[in-house]
């Protein structure tokens, strides 16, 4: 059974999600509604996913807490209920496992997280194949291999060091600095060396002799191969001893056919050109996104092959003259046609290739980002739409719940049962208090605002028509601030006021008679929101703060979705005053 993480702050939704899951077999771990509460449950109860909504309450979203967890490697699906433009290209550099839109479909749902769950899984198998492949290569080489710390700690041997050095891997990794085993004449100059390449690679040689020192202080002369590992500050250093060179030889060998292999076989297309601009070598890749065999390329010119692929002559002829020069080109993109005329475009990555001597060649590594491209330019305009889009979604929405407000009254007809009846009464109250907010927001100029005080009066008005409240009897008196407000407030706000009016119009006025007043009244942010009958009052042994009947419950949690604070007077009928300040989500 997958474990899940579910990071929601709108806490009906979360419950609604969570029964989603769990109907679905998966065991929801926890709920945080925050992110610093989400990256603490992530780190504590290590889900085997984590289900994200973007748009949280506090000072982080969800695409923060996926970067801050991202160690962790859980996969991350986002869900979502505004899908614009900058929030995707953000959640996008997370390289998400999947990306939802509220309301949430659980057929894709399930889907999503089913298809994280292979990805991960498939991952993890290569991930532990690679690590496997790569410490076979280290222990076997032939050669003695160190991993170094940016602090000169060796982390790392492997049993040729300790046959060359004497000294084991209990006595080494994690206790001595790699320079101990040198001899003095040599610490300083391979000190500066460790140090000039955690700067720049190339300001410091990759090879070089030295005498090494044994535990049993005998003096060899070895010959040193050091490479920093990629988007580390460590490094891998090989060490050979001079008078087994040849055997030295055949294991240098053996090394450049595997990674040969994976020059060969990487995902991207690798091209090798000498100082010359003449290709040395290209991989398999190569040939399979631009069609030309390796015949036809390595010893060409690259101005030759710009030729072939007709795209972008003057450009690809200063970024080549630029490189040869010698200046750092970090990451370019290329638009080319392969030898079928197929457009491709290229994310390249250029690396110039030193000696003592000066450029010796350069790299360039290729990503086919094509596809990705037309995801990005079908995304965009989408977005474009957005505001059509979500005004039909509103629209929609609102239809679908009354839709179900309408079917909930024709099964309340059909239900003979007075308490049951009631129960479908009260959740058809609720469906259209809801609706009425959609209903809102796509006659509103602003997608994100709805006039509140438009809102409740209209919502107000429905419930005393749905009771059928002689408004001769039972006197409404509103007084709500101007204004607009969001629908992540004026949802839960509106759902509390529904349940609350209700209850004074089913339960407080026995004798037919009596007022109703609700007001909202707004300082600087702190909205306070009372309503209040005169009626008989709340019976003395029901406690609205531990009530367990659902309409209280109902307003409890709405309450702390809101962060508010409410209090009750029963002094003169009751009285119900909540404090609360609009909810405002980073994007």
């Amino acid at each position: 059974m997958a474990k899940i993480l579910l990071v929601e702050d709108e806490m009906v939704e979360a419950m609604s999600t969570a029964k989603s899951l769990q109907s679905m077999g998966y065991q929801v771990v926890s709920v945080a509604s925050y992110g610093e509460e989400a990256i603490e449950k992530a780190h504590e109860l290590k889900p085997d996913i984590i289900l994200m909504d973007i748009i949280l309450k506090g000072s982080m979203d969800g695409i923060d807490v996926a970067r801050a967890i991202s160690k962790l490697e859980i996969p991350v699906i986002y869900i979502t209920a505004i899908p614009d433009d900058a929030t995707i290209n953000r959640a996008l550099l997370s390289a998400p496992y999947g990306y939802l839109v509220k309301p949430l479909d659980d057929f894709k749902l399930k889907i999503s997280i089913e298809v994280a769950l292979y990805k991960k899984l498939m991952e993890d198998k290569l991930k532990q194949s690679q690590e496997n492949y790569y410490q076979t290569i280290f222990e076997n080489t032939g050669a003695a291999n160190i991993i170094v710390e940016e602090n000169k700690l060796i982390s790392l041997v492997n049993t040729e060091f300790s046959s060359l050095t004497g000294y084991s891997k209990e006595e080494t990794e994690g206790k001595m600095e790699w320079t101990q085993v040198f001899h003095q004449d040599d610490r300083e100059r391979m000190e500066d060396y460790h140090r000039l390449r955690r700067i720049n690679p190339n300001h410091a040689p990759r090879n070089y002799e030295a005498k090494l020192i044994g535990k049993d202080n005998s003096v060899k002369y070895v010959y040193l191969t050091v490479a920093m590992i990629p988007d580390t500050q460590k490094s891998m250093i090989s060490v050979l001893d001079m008078t087994e060179l040849q055997k030295s030889k055949r294991a240098i060998e053996e090394s450049r056919e595997k990674f040969k292999s994976i020059f060969e076989n990487a995902a991207e297309a690798i091209l090798l050109f000498d100082c010359e601009g003449n290709v040395v070598e290209v991989n398999n890749k190569f040939e399979e996104v631009f069609g030309f065999n390796k015949d036809e390329i390595i010893g060409k010119n690259f101005m030759t092959i710009v030729s072939l692929i007709e795209k972008e002559y003057e450009a690809a002829k200063s970024f080549f003259n630029g490189l040869l020069s010698g200046k750092e080109l970090k990451q370019v993109q290329l638009v080319v046609r392969n030898k079928y005329g197929k457009e491709v475009i290229f994310r390249a990555r250029p690396s110039i290739i030193k000696n003592k001597c000066g450029i010796n060649g350069v790299l360039l590594i290729m990503e086919d980002i094509t596809g990705l491209k037309m995801v990005e330019t079908s995304l965009k305009n989408s977005l474009e739409e957005k505001e059509v889009l979500l005004r039909e979604i509103h629209h929609r929405v609102k239809n679908n719940l009354q839709i179900i407000s309408s079917l909930l009254s024709l099964q309340r007809i059909q239900v003979e049962d007075e308490e049951t009846a009631a129960i479908l009464w009260e959740c058809q109250g609720r469906v259209r208090t809801m609706a009425m907010i959609h209903e809102n927001l796509y006659q509103s100029k602003n997608m994100g605002n709805i006039h509140f005080g438009n809102y409740v009066n209209k919502l107000l008005e429905d419930i005393f028509n749905s009771y059928c409240v002689d408004k001769r009897s039972i006197i409404l008196d509103t007084d709500i601030a101007r204004g607009e407000m969001g629908i992540e407030t004026a949802m839960p706000c509106g759902l509390i006021i529904n349940e609350l009016a209700s209850n004074s119009i089913k339960h407080a006025f026995p004798q037919g008679t009596g007022n109703i007043k609700v007001e909202l009244e707004s300082d600087n942010g702190l909205y306070v929101l009372k309503v209040a009958d005169n009626g008989i009052g709340l019976p003395e042994n029901t406690d609205p703060k531990k009530s367990k009947k659902l309409g209280l419950l109902v307003v409890r949690t709405l309450v702390n979705q809101l962060n508010g604070e409410m209090e009750i007077d029963r002094t003169r009928g009751t009285q119900y005053t909540i404090k609360f300040q609009e909810l405002f989500y980073e994007k």
